[in-house]
């Protein structure tokens, strides 16, 4: 599975990114996934809004911080 997380991380790094671990974790799924964070990346996507959480280059959620039960409906 490819997982990327559009989002332009600040000092304190991401917000996403430990929701996203902890759902692989609970689901038992070893993948690993990105932070883009390169504005000319994310516009690739035409998403509106950060954060966004894009599953094998399909936006699923954008502007956003999604709960670890979201993030789990669209990994399984």
């Amino acid at each position: 599975m490819d997982i990327k997380i559009l989002e332009q991380v600040c000092w304190g790094g991401s917000k996403v990114a430990p929701i996203v671990d902890e759902a692989l974790t609970e689901l038992n799924l070893d993948d690993d996934f990105e932070i883009v964070s390169d504005l000319g990346a994310i516009l690739e996507y035409e998403v509106s809004k950060l954060p966004a959480l894009v599953i094998d280059g399909e936006v699923k959620l954008e502007g956003t911080v999604p709960s670890i039960e979201e993030v789990k409906k669209y990994l399984k």
